[in-house]
């Protein structure tokens, strides 16, 4: 019988989520994270054409800062990743155009990211008042930029979240009377004392650092390990969708790749088992030459004879 694995939400917000999962091994939960964190599609600029630009900031500079924006994705209105990389659809279906064109004529004027115009308002800028440039009076700035569906793994601009794991602290009090766990109390919120007793309330609400510590308090009366099947598993979102459409997203990957890797397994399973018949037929035919070697070599030691 396998492990059963168990989740339970400690944290869910669109910008954050922090669960913790139990029964499942160390390289399935990274593999996860992996996904999350560098497999992910998001918009990100790519390509930027510059019509004027009369700011201090080099075409170049410029170029890059815009390249680093997050910008909404959504995935519904885009082709699939794999599509895209393939090249299996119209590359501009795999991209957004954005347009800005501002004069400073009289005053200073600070540009934002909320100045990007998009094709379609779907793919605005996720932090609108992220600032650009500040121009001076008389400056232009005229560009035309397109994102691209694109990956973390092949550069940063393109990484949707955050998302790490660690094991879940595994604490147990031996002697809940021992009076120098008292020391825990002001380092850490996961122990408290009830009726004379010290009690572990909460693991995570102490780090494994100050719980070592409070294992040194205690001389013995409490010991601290790793729960090596039960993790606490966190994503921080950069808010190019939401956390529900990120994890949706990351299972669809997740599971596009097994599936891929059990085609390959499949594809060469067969192409090993064709191998031996034409192996068989070379060695027939290897047989009947040695036998015709045979015959011949008779043949010569009968005349001799």
């Amino acid at each position: 019988m396998g492990h059963v694995v168990s989740v339970k939400v400690l944290q869910y917000s669109d910008d954050y989520l922090k669960f913790v999962v139990e029964g499942v091994k160390p390289s399935l939960i990274n593999s996860l994270r992996r996904i999350l964190i560098t497999d992910v599609p998001v918009l990100a600029i790519d390509r930027v054409i510059v019509l004027d630009n009369t700011t201090v900031m080099y075409d170049e500079v410029l170029a890059h800062r815009l390249s680093m924006i997050p910008l909404k994705t959504n995935l519904e209105k885009l082709p699939k990743i794999e599509e895209c990389e393939d090249e299996l659809v119209d590359p501009s279906l795999c991209q957004v155009r954005y347009q800005l064109s501002i004069k400073a004529n009289d005053q200073v004027v600070s540009v934002y990211a909320k100045d990007l115009i998009p094709d379609d308002p779907d793919f605005a800028p996720v932090y609108p008042d992220t600032l650009i440039v500040k121009m001076s009076k008389g400056q232009v700035l005229s560009i035309e930029a397109y994102a691209k569906l694109g990956r973390a793994r092949d550069h940063a601009k393109w990484q949707a979240c955050l998302a790490s794991y660690y094991y879940y602290p595994k604490v147990q009090l031996l002697n809940p009377r021992d009076e120098r766990c008292a020391a825990c109390l002001e380092s850490c919120k996961g122990i408290t004392r009830k009726n004379d007793e010290y009690v572990i309330t909460d693991p995570l609400q102490c780090t494994f650092d100050n719980w070592k510590t409070c294992e040194e308090a205690c001389s013995g009366s409490l010991v601290v390990d790793w729960d090596e099947d039960k993790y606490v598993f966190w994503v921080e979102n950069y808010g190019n969708m939401s956390m529900v459409n990120l994890l949706k997203e990351a299972f669809r990957v997740w599971k596009w790749r097994f599936t891929t890797f059990l085609d390959v397994i499949r594809n060469e399973a067969k192409r090993q088992a064709a191998r031996p018949s034409e192996s068989s037929e070379a060695e027939g035919q290897g047989d009947t030459g040695n036998n015709q070697t045979q015959a011949t070599d008779e043949g010569l030691n009968q005349a001799q004879g």
